[in-house]
């Protein structure tokens, strides 16, 4: 079971790590509140709205929502940002943070089921498959750039 657990891990990873690809190529898991909490988790710093708008390809107006039931949850909170006062940044609370958690242990729960049942060879190999899907998709993305039509601004402040 422990190659499994790790296999999770690997493929969890190489999900995390190719979160550009636009959401509707997704699963609805890694959308909306658990994309947001699963992004600002990655950091200590925190993150401006935009940023997280560009690296989820979603709107502003649906980050500001999401950004809005988050803090009305207490699992996020908005601060000035130390470096330029006019900027307000983002960061997980210890609810948000224990949140993201559980749902990340979930998420492997799930994905060792699944890799289990595959059976370790085939698991190995799909995990491995999946990763170099993605890695071909990055590829195609840096060769045949899609238009940003998720963002409505295009700033690169983080």
């Amino acid at each position: 079971m422990d190659r499994y657990i790790a296999l999770a891990d690997e493929l969890i990873d190489a999900l995390d790590q190719h979160r550009h690809i636009p959401p509707e190529s997704l699963s609805n898991t890694l959308r909306g509140e658990v994309a947001v909490l699963r992004l600002l988790n990655c950091t200590n710093t925190g993150l401006s709205a935009g940023y997280i708008s560009r690296e989820l390809h979603m709107t502003t107006s649906r980050i500001a929502a999401v950004l809005n039931s988050l803090e009305k949850k207490n699992m996020i909170e908005r601060t000035v940002d130390v470096q330029d006062r006019r900027r307000i940044m983002v960061q997980l609370t210890a609810k948000g943070k224990c949140h993201c958690q559980a749902h990340y242990e979930e998420a492997r729960a799930r994905m060792t089921a699944l890799l289990f049942r595959l059976g370790e060879s085939d698991a190995a190999e799909f995990t491995r498959l999946t990763k170099r899907v993605f890695d071909i998709l990055a590829q195609f993305e840096k060769q045949y750039p899609a238009p940003d039509i998720f963002c409505e601004n295009n700033d690169t402040e983080k």
